[in-house]
């Protein structure tokens, strides 16, 4: 794989709002799942476990599903964390402290179209991260 390629062809439009819907939607499921508030994502824990995906019961599964989930929550802990200050405090703003748009474009003391131009930044920048955490999916839209 050409990773210069890869890079050339990513949608960055297309991939913020992937990214917005991944947050926005998926993220809350998978915090449900794992039973763990937004404020999860403040921090990441290491955890190396080994996990044995063997059998199959209900109880397994649920147990499969959880831990799945907290990898997740981990990977974009990590995710967030590598991004750049100005991408980590959009991010954290709007997806740790539920804050709105507006309130974040009012706590970077930016304009509407610089903060749009900043946040899809951030998401782009969290694709990037996210990609490389353990158990986590590419969320690039490639054109």
């Amino acid at each position: 794989m050409d990773l210069l390629l890869d890079i050339d062809n990513i949608d960055y439009k297309k991939t913020a709002l992937n990214v917005q819907d991944f947050l926005d939607h998926k993220l809350p499921h998978i915090l449900r799942l794992a039973n763990e508030s937004p404020a999860s994502l403040k921090s990441p824990v290491i955890s190396d476990m080994p996990i044995n995906h063997d059998g199959s019961n209900r109880n397994e599964d649920k147990i499969v599903k959880y831990i799945a989930a907290k990898n997740l929550i981990n990977g974009v802990a990590k995710a967030f964390q590598s991004c750049s200050k100005t991408s980590f405090q959009i991010l954290k703003s709007k997806y740790i402290d539920n804050l709105q748009d507006w309130q974040v474009e009012q706590l970077m003391y930016c304009s509407h179209s610089t903060y749009f131009k900043l946040r899809d930044r951030a998401y782009n920048e969290f694709a990037d991260c996210f990609e490389l955490q353990n158990g986590c999916k590419d969320l690039h839209v490639y054109k």
